[in-house]
């Protein structure tokens, strides 16, 4: 993937010598568009030639110049038109003007990733440069043809045309000389050469001291190049955005695409999501201004992945349909191939089973075409990932069995080794515990010490095993280990590469590895202390990283070291390290924890119940049981309706068990949710005894019992510091909505997955994703109501109630934060959640989950005083 990302950053296009030549001389010509294209003159520079085209249709000279300037603002039909128009004009004895069309025609082909072409546009432009004796025209169709053929066949066949070029270039022809520095330091280092770094260098500073910014900017693209093979991602980076400033500079929109969806694809494997992803939105917008399919398909694959990896499923399916189109319309089967591949696994979490089993068929046959193993063992394994979700057992193991036979045959020893995984996690599935055990344990042998996140995942399956085979001390400490060797290698681990494995997924085909079965079993046997013991690590560990997650997806470079964050959330522990005794933490003997742990795929819920005498726990329904009844029971309260059976039945469910055992002496509820019951509204749930849930119990909502151990600590700490602290109160109400100035509807940029909301200028109604979006008078109310509870309280209304100003106030002197304002709620994606502040300053006034967790807060308090603020995406696990 690296290095196909590497060589979608294409060339120059056509550059052209300085010289005496006369202002109708083509080279010339040529010149004279290129630098108004640059210097913003485009406009009337082709006024020009164009009223010397009216007045003269045979000017072949302000025909070219046309012709030129449609090129390099990215109108290619208009600029081909004119090209063949020139060469048809004289097609037996084709003339300069000819032949530099044929170059442009060559150019604009190759600008456009559509290299087979180009090569024939080129080798006429070749051709008939000889037959002319015309050597500078020659030398620069094989600079054109350097960059097609490297493309097409090596970077060994571009280098030896850039070669033949070279014997062509007159000493005094600067820019030509450069040109051909600029391919030969790219192509350098596309072959991994050594000496590509100081040819990139000298190319760089010869095209600076000339002046010429965009040879300047491929110089510098190949240093990227060559900075990114030695394993220098930041640098490379760096480098990349000199690039796209000279590229902005020269309106050089092809090639800022190509630098822009590169560094966004760079940035992501360092863990910076946020910043990657305003790279490649620019690099589609870039990309579409000039047609550059090639950056615009890459962008968009890279888009998909960061959507998929944050479980935006709405988004990555957009992106990546937008992905496979641009590859389409590209000719790049290479590429189809490789957003198909997610595009099935896409189908695959949806459920679409049938689309999903197409699409892997197509892969299928494009990569026997095209000959391609490693894409027909992959085609393989997610028709097997298919069939096991349809409980297909036999068709899984046929299509793992041709997976590794393919492997094996065509030398991907290693490909075959993790497929061991696979088949055990089968043979786990169907209840073959011997052969699930016996893969299992083989995977482990091939893996290095140093691949932490497959060992993990690999052992949880292990001890799965062995909890299903009822050796509940072997699944323990299976489990335990498998948790203390991954918890040691993080605590290791810089920022950077925390940020990293805070985005890997742990199994396509089950995020939870089994682990929520594991730990059902443990309870059965009576071990239910060791088993929230272990899910409370494993939820630990999962929301540090969803707070990592949420810092990186910002934009900005600056991000929390994720340790200290994990620190500040009482999620921090050292391997082997119990997690905090939470029934000595209780604050009183009124207070019980209740911790549901779900998982996917029929596996059981477990609940368990904590008081100071101890924990006990229950074995309940499985998540995918009660996931309909939950969101319907959410919407017909949301209706205001009174659905009193299902309020029962769910009570019975998923509180009768722990009520009755808890006692009449609990009065305080902490619960812990997971999976669906995080939508649930547990007060209104009714009791045995006919009550709700909110006429037993106050009751509160905790992330896990870590975060809420360290809640009760701060309290208590907090109490005693801020006993004499002002109880500063800044209050968010009536804002000035974006739409409310334009009387517009707002409306979700065109983009999808965009992170933010775009002000349309639409007519009808004011609406975002459903929601009203009129004025809140009674919001503005609220605010100062909430205020007078505070002292030196701040109010902030209207245009004062802003994006920008929660951004940048010192809200650490605030001990309550308070929003009453519209919220917009996409239960599919996170990129289109947002609370609604007014706008301005360069915000939207859209405040996303991302920038409020980025907030630096020292509150007691943080109200969200707006519709559905406890919806929003579920994270699987």
């Amino acid at each position: 993937m690296v290095a196909r990302r590497a060589a979608t950053a294409a060339l120059p296009l056509l550059l052209l010598v300085q010289g005496s030549a006369s202002s109708d001389d083509p080279r010339a010509i040529a010149r004279a568009a290129l630098r108004a294209v640059e210097g913003d003159s485009a406009t009337r520079v082709a006024g020009r030639w164009l009223d010397r085209l009216t007045h003269d249709p045979g000017d072949r000279a302000a025909a070219l110049g046309l012709a030129t300037i449609a090129r390099l603002t990215y109108r290619y039909d208009a600029a081909m038109q004119r090209y063949r128009a020139l060469v048809a004009a004289d097609s037996l004895h084709p003339d300069r003007y000819a032949i530099y069309a044929w170059l442009g025609e060559g150019a604009a082909l190759t600008a456009r990733g559509m290299f087979k072409p180009a090569d024939s546009a080129s080798l006429r432009a070749l051709s008939a440069a000889r037959a002319a004796h015309d050597t500078i025209a020659e030398a620069e169709a094989l600079l054109g043809l350097a960059v097609v053929r490297s493309r097409l066949q090596s970077a060994a066949a571009g280098l030896a045309a850039a070669d033949s070029a070279l014997r062509l270039i007159p000493p005094a022809d600067t820019v030509l000389r450069i040109a051909y520095e600029v391919r030969r330091a790219a192509l350098l280092a596309q072959g991994a050469r050594p000496e590509a770094r100081e040819a990139g260098a000298r190319c760089a500073a010869l095209a600076r001291q000339a002046g010429e910014r965009r040879l300047e900017a491929s110089c510098l693209q190949s240093m990227a190049v060559d900075a990114e093979r030695r394993g220098a991602i930041d640098s490379a980076i760096a480098i990349l955005d000199r690039v796209a400033t000279l590229q902005r500079d020269t309106r050089n929109h092809a090639l800022l695409a190509s630098a822009l969806q590169w560094q966004g694809y760079l940035l992501s494997t360092v863990g910076q999501y946020g910043r990657a992803r305003v790279a490649l939105r620019e690099a589609i917008a870039s990309g579409e201004r000039s047609d550059n399919q090639g950056a615009i398909a890459w962008a968009a694959l890279s888009l998909a992945t960061i959507a998929n990896l944050v479980q935006d499923r709405a988004a990555a399916v957009a992106y990546v349909g937008r992905s496979t189109a641009a590859f389409r319309a590209a000719g790049d089967v290479w590429g189809q191939m490789a957003a198909r591949e997610l595009e099935v696994g896409l189908a695959i979490d949806a459920g679409e089973l049938a689309r999903a089993r197409t699409l892997v068929g197509e892969q299928l046959a494009w990569a026997r075409r095209l000959a391609q193993p490693q894409a027909a063992v992959a085609a393989h394994r997610q028709a097997a990932a298919i069939a096991e979700r349809s409980r297909d057992w036999g068709s899984a193991a046929r299509e793992l069995d041709l997976a590794r036979r393919t492997a094996l045959q065509h030398g991907m020893a290693g490909v075959a080794n993790d497929l061991a995984y696979d088949s055990g996690r089968l043979a786990l599935r169907r209840g073959d515990l011997a052969r699930a055990e016996r893969e299992l344990t083989a995977y482990l042998r091939t893996l290095a010490p140093q691949q932490h996140i497959f060992r993990y995942r690999a052992r949880a399956r292990l001890a799965a095993t062995y909890a299903a085979r009822g050796a509940l001390d072997q699944a323990e400490r299976e489990l335990a280990a498998a948790g203390d060797e991954l918890d040691a290698w993080r605590a290791s681990l810089s920022d950077r590469e925390l940020r990293v494995a805070a985005f890997q997924t742990q199994d396509d085909e089950d995020p939870d590895l089994g682990v929520p079965a594991t730990l059902a079993t443990l309870v059965a046997g009576a071990r239910a202390p060791a088993a929230f013991a272990l899910a409370e690590r494993r939820r630990a560990r999962e929301l540090m990283d969803h707070l990592i997650q949420a810092r990186a997806l910002r934009a900005t470079a600056d991000v929390a070291d994720p340790h200290a964050l994990a620190r500040a959330a009482g999620l921090s522990f050292a391997p082997g390290e119990p997690p905090r005794d939470v029934a000595h933490a209780l604050p009183d003997d009124h207070t019980a924890l209740l911790e549901y742990l779900t998982g996917t795929l029929g596996a059981p819920t477990t609940l368990f119940a904590i008081t100071r005498a101890g924990v006990r726990a229950w074995t309940l329904p499985p998540a995918d049981s009660l996931a309909d009844a939950v969101e319907r029971f959410t919407a017909l309260l949301e209706q205001r309706d009174a659905p009193r059976a299902l309020a029962r039945s769910l009570g019975a469910r998923v509180l009768d068990s722990a009520v009755a055992a808890l006692g009449p002496a609990i009065t305080h509820l902490v619960i812990v949710p997971d999976g669906p019951l995080q939508r649930l509204p547990f007060d209104a749930l009714q009791l045995a005894d006919g009550r709700y849930a909110v006429e037993r119990f106050t009751i509160g909502i905790a992330p896990s019992a870590a975060v809420a151990v360290e809640l009760w600590r701060r309290d208590g700490a907090r109490d005693r510091a801020r006993a004499t602290r002002p109880a500063r109160v800044l209050a968010f109400g009536d804002p000035v909505f974006g739409t409310e100035r334009a009387g517009a509807t707002a409306a979700f940029a065109d983009d999808p997955g965009s992170g933010a909301l775009a002000m349309a200028s639409l007519r009808g109604s004011t609406v975002v994703a459903g929601e009203s979006f009129r004025r809140l008078v009674a919001s503005g109310r609220e605010a100062e109501l909430v205020a007078r509870y505070g002292t030196a309280s701040v109010v902030r209304v209207r245009e004062g109630a802003s994006e920008s100003y929660l951004k940048h106030a010192p809200l650490d002197s605030f001990r309550v934060i308070h929003f009453a304002t519209h919220a917009i709620v996409d239960d599919r994606s996170v990129a289109r959640t947002a609370l609604a502040l007014a706008p301005g300053d360069g915000e939207t006034g859209f405040v996303s989950p991302g920038d409020l967790a980025a907030l630096h807060l020292d509150a007691d308090l943080v109200v969200l005083s707006a519709c559905r603020t406890a919806g929003g995406v579920l994270v699987t696990g």
